[in-house]
């Protein structure tokens, strides 16, 4: 795809479809082109409810939380104030390119740098190693709170030299664990049933998975186990201190579990003593664990592949370890460690460390470099029955973040809610605190060793790390369905078709304070009939590029990824405006021509047979393809199963700088056409009408 960062200014190209006086201006974009993910999210979520997807769920905005502590549940459990963040050192980037350089090649910057940074922050700092990004990481001598380390922050942040830098906190896993077995799994069982569970039986019905898919266990690592053994893709340790990593050495290319039991203290004074959680195995038995085999127990999904990335050790992991297992597990390059050849289509992030910022740009960076693959990515709300946009990875924008309810859909006592939306779904977590019974917890594979690994076993745990697999679980389903769901469509597929909590729970769609627990409760029969119905669309994206100020819109995930990867040049920002085309022409929609013209470095899409001929044969214009497929106005009315999608033109030609906008929010006309843009009308139709 011809996506060139440089704006040609040859002359001579045709006028493109409307005539130009000599006295035509520079037509400047709207003053704001690009929407937050959230906006986007919201429009999407509407276009979809009009299509009767989730329509009988009504928008809303949680309440205070003092107000929703006087509903039922409220009070669950005391209440519990956030561990302050332990901050265990910095990840740093360089301004200088050379210095960037050096991290993709696995080394250290320039010791007069490193002095530079270590007699800023008081002689406490050492160069600890490279890191994706253009990163490096440099460790305290001893983890500080998030007080004193903010203050140096700030110093570092006044230096030239550097381009970013942000805290390495200390994350842990989410969970409360038990270790007696009991064999029944309300959890999976139908909707009928436990009002709290997942709606399994009748998915399986529609698919039990595929082996093509792939689900990335970013977590404490994995022991052998025969429910899953089979589908075990080759994995990392990512965990490069050696004493967190209790296995002997840091970083590896083995990602079994050696167990992260720790002595009274060892995790700091006052922290009692742990037997091994063997959390990342419970995870993945959720997730995976083989059903219908006369064994054991049945996960989510009995035929997706694991990718286990082991990021978790003794007293938790860093930030930074948990990154680069993120960016390796899509199949991103990661210094010193080998590219992983199968990518994760799902990651599954039973994790969380407090940040009081909400969202740390690391994560921010990292994720945006994830989502450009088209993964989705899941992570739990956290376990302190308390603000979840305080917990990251669980604040950052799209991610999925899952809470946790019992067997009846209420909302477990340690579960966090969010006031700011900052929870997508609840799934079941168990709620053994509260009812005081191991079987009102989430039965899984762990192993049996207190230390290290013994033999294959199964125990009940409860917490939002055993939520988040579920829904991982139900997003491997619906890729099983359809390998070819966006990311975008698929969180919408899980969220819009959720099912209600009890009336009388403080996170109903009958509460003031709906939305503090998400849209629902995870239902996998129920978002795979969603997936089938959207089945024949698919999302059309679209990208502004802030240095050459035009816009560009696509249906294929490769050139999204090939945007967003930075591969296109630098500038180009997704503007969140999204619409619906057809995948083909089954439905009567019409091809929709693609071309391409080097000199003003733009691309123009038409659905208009005649017009796409006439195209073709202006000089300079390169015919793409088919873009996507969709329905052609008459008489600039869209037909009823459609929307209008308008056309806007910069008036650009004589500067050769032709670009069209597409749209189907006439709020965008409206301030396009304000700044000096040319309407020229509904164009096409697109779907969800």
């Amino acid at each position: 795809m011809p996506l060139s960062p440089i704006p040609f200014r040859h002359a001579g190209i045709a006028a493109l479809l409307i005539a130009i006086t000599i006295n035509s201006v520079h037509a400047a974009p709207d003053a704001d082109p690009v929407l937050t993910l959230a906006e986007g999210h919201l429009r999407l979520e509407a276009r979809l409810r009009k299509m009767g997807i989730g329509a009988d769920k009504p928008f809303s905005m949680p309440a205070s939380i003092d107000t929703a502590r006087q509903i039922k549940k409220a009070t669950q459990g005391s209440e519990r104030i956030a561990r302050p963040g332990q901050v265990v050192g910095l990840v740093v980037r360089f301004r200088s390119p050379d210095v960037q350089a050096l991290s993709a090649r696995n080394a250290p910057p320039p010791d007069a740098l490193v002095a530079q940074l270590n007699s800023v922050a008081g002689g406490e700092l050492s160069y600890q190693r490279a890191m994706s990004m253009g990163f490096h990481v440099f460790r305290f001598a001893t983890p500080k709170p998030l007080s004193e380390a903010g203050a140096i922050l700030e110093r570092l942040r006044a230096l030239p030299e550097i381009e970013q830098v942000t805290e390495d906190l200390r994350t842990s896993r989410d969970l409360t664990p038990n270790d007696v077995a009991f064999p029944t799994q309300w959890n999976m069982q139908s909707v009928y049933t436990y009002g709290g569970a997942a709606n399994l039986p009748s998915a399986w019905t529609m698919t039990t998975g595929s082996a093509s898919t792939v689900v990335a266990v970013i977590d404490t690592g994995i022991t052998a186990h025969p429910e899953f053994q089979s589908r075990i893709l080759p994995g990392y340790d990512f965990i490069s201190d050696p004493v967190n990593a209790n296995d002997g050495n840091g970083r590896d290319s083995d990602p079994s579990d050696p167990g992260d039991w720790t002595a009274k203290h060892e995790c700091g004074y006052g922290e009692p003593a742990y037997t091994s959680s063997w959390h990342g195995t419970h995870v993945t038995g959720i997730i995976a664990a083989a059903g219908n085999n006369w064994s054991g127990m049945a996960g989510v999904n009995w035929r997706t592949r694991i990718l286990p990335v082991r990021v978790l050790g003794k007293c938790g992991g860093s930030v930074s370890d948990i990154i680069d297992g993120m960016l390796w597990a899509v199949g991103l390059e990661v210094p010193g460690v080998p590219t992983n050849p199968n990518p994760a289509q799902v990651l599954n992030l039973s994790l969380g460390g407090w940040s009081p910022s909400g969202c740390t740009s690391a994560y921010e960076e990292a994720l945006n470099r994830v989502r450009a693959t088209g993964a989705l990515v899941v992570a739990a709300a956290g376990n302190d029955d308390n603000e979840s946009a305080y917990v990251v990875p669980a604040a950052c924008e799209g991610v999925m973040t899952v809470g946790a309810v019992d067997h009846d859909g209420y909302r477990a006592s340690y579960s966090n809610y969010s006031v700011v939306n900052a929870v997508s779904v609840s799934a079941p977590g168990g709620d053994i605190s509260y009812y005081g019974t191991d079987g009102s917890g989430i039965y899984s594979t762990v192993n049996s060793g207190t230390k290290g690994p013994v033999a294959s076993s199964y125990a009940y745990y409860q917490g939002t790390s055993m939520a988040a697999p579920h829904v991982s679980g139900i997003a491997a389903l619906a890729l099983a369905q359809d390998p070819q769901i966006s990311p975008e469509l698929l969180y919408y597929s899980i969220y819009l078709s959720s099912h209600d909590f009890p009336r009388d729970s403080i996170c109903s769609s009958y509460a003031e304070t709906y939305l503090l627990c998400g849209a629902g409760i995870a239902d996998a029969y129920q978002t795979l009939l969603t997936v089938m119905g959207l089945q024949p669309y698919l999302l059309v994206t679209e990208y502004y590029n802030v240095d050459i100020r035009h816009y560009f819109r696509t249906g294929a995930r490769s050139d999204s990824a090939f945007i967003l990867a930075g591969n296109a040049g630098k500038g180009w920002r997704d503007t969140y405006d999204y619409f619906l085309a057809w995948r083909d022409a089954s439905s009567g929609a019409q091809a929709v021509c693609r071309f391409y013209a080097k000199a003003p470095n733009s691309h123009f899409f038409t659905a208009d047979a005649k017009e796409c001929e006439d195209v073709k044969g202006y000089p300079g214009w390169v015919y793409e393809g088919i873009a996507y497929y969709m329905k052609v106005p008459k008489n600039g009315v869209c037909p009823s199963d459609s929307v209008p999608v308008h056309r806007l033109y910069n008036n650009r030609f004589i500067f050769n700088d032709s670009n069209h906008r597409f749209t189907t929010d006439m709020d965008v006309v409206t301030r396009m056409t304000q700044a000096g843009w040319i309407y020229e009308g509904v164009k096409m139709c697109g779907g969800g009408g």
